[in-house]
């Protein structure tokens, strides 16, 4: 609550004098050195929280903040509480800024993993059976196309939520806070008056760092960058149409020759294995290898060394293994016998 109705000004602090507090009811240091360092670690940690967030675009981090080295010193701040019953709010003395406890605690539940995937798929299959009604599908219909979709849709959730924060299952209660917004008041001749100016809290943005060139240099941090973005949908689509366009090629683009019959079973695979894949490994692999920045005159200038995927030592090995060593290359010149008939029907050719 004390932190819904900050910030202060503090640029025009002034040393202490008894004067200040006649007729005043002051509360002096009572915590502990153990308990003062606690809470300053806690109240950095949410201070920062939000931008490392926006930062690694997530809302799942953990925050640990070590204050040991910064300096602190006591400063005598004006507040006035409000309590009444089950009503509690604070009153920023020198800003008229309001900070109210909610009368009720609210309840946030976390559950695990596997029951979030039951969830959207329970979700997921209402919907799906609800779209097919609307749109005048039969009941027997509905159900089969819903219940099949639904099947194929748990296997995407349990992939994706498999990667995500693993909870326990609890439910904790808490108070929210409110305040007045951050327009905030000033006394001007002896009138209380809207400040002009927003007052915020001085922040220093956090400041990331990488090992570069055997040093530790201060990095900007990207992810889900628009190329990115775009180069994973691609890859997607050409895993999904690969024997389409094959075949394209080999008729010569006819697209009145083209027969997707012929890539049935290609579909039938890569239709459940491109979302899982995408889910699993796509969006895994855009949080653990960020593009890295350095900046170079002001400027930020991509440091590429640092995202190159690097092949396995003795890959080539495996790979003539595969290709040339019974009985897994009976397997494997099967699967490439079979794709390139795939390719050939599709192209039209009988």
């Amino acid at each position: 609550m004390l932190d819904g109705m900050e910030p202060f000004d503090t640029d025009a602090m002034a040393p202490f004098d008894f004067a200040y507090v006649a007729g005043q009811r002051v509360k002096i240091p009572d915590l502990s050195q153990k308990e003062e360092a606690k809470r300053s670690d806690k109240e950095a940690e949410e201070n920062y929280r939000p931008a490392i967030q926006k930062t690694l675009e997530t809302q799942a981090v953990e925050v640990e903040a070590d204050t040991a080295d910064a300096f602190r010193f006591p400063v005598l701040l004006p507040v006035y509480y409000v309590a009444k019953g089950n009503c509690v709010a604070a009153v920023n003395g020198q800003t008229g800024k309001v900070s109210v406890r909610a009368l009720k605690d609210s309840h946030y539940y976390f559950l695990p993993w596997w029951l979030k995937a039951i969830v959207a798929t329970v979700a997921f299959g209402a919907i799906s059976f609800g779209a097919f009604r609307v749109f005048s599908v039969g009941l027997q219909t509905s159900l089969l196309l819903a219940g099949l979709l639904t099947f194929f849709f748990f296997i995407v959730f349990l992939c994706y939520f498999s990667d995500t924060i693993r909870n326990d299952f609890q439910v904790v209660a808490g108070r929210k806070i409110f305040n007045s917004g951050q327009q905030t008041f000033t006394r001007s001749h002896g009138q209380l008056v809207f400040n002009e100016q927003i007052l915020e809290k001085k922040l220093q943005p956090p400041v990331f760092f990488e090992k570069l060139d055997k040093e530790e240099e201060p990095v900007l941090l990207r992810f889900t960058t628009p190329w990115r973005v775009v180069r994973m949908a691609l890859l997607c689509l050409v895993a999904l149409f690969l024997p389409v366009l094959i075949a394209l090629f080999l008729n010569g683009f006819q697209w009145d020759m083209l027969n997707l019959g012929g890539s049935a079973v290609w579909f039938c695979i890569m239709v459940p294995v491109v979302p899982v894949y995408l889910l699993k490994f796509g969006i895994v692999e855009i949080h653990e290898r960020p593009w890295v920045y350095r900046l170079v005159r002001g400027r930020p200038k991509r440091v590429r060394k640092l995202n190159q995927n690097k092949l396995p030592k003795g890959w080539w090995k495996a790979v003539l293994r595969a290709v040339f060593v019974p009985p897994a290359s009976l397997a494997v010149w099967f699967a490439i016998i079979s794709f390139f008939v795939i390719c050939y029907l599709t192209a039209g050719y009988e």
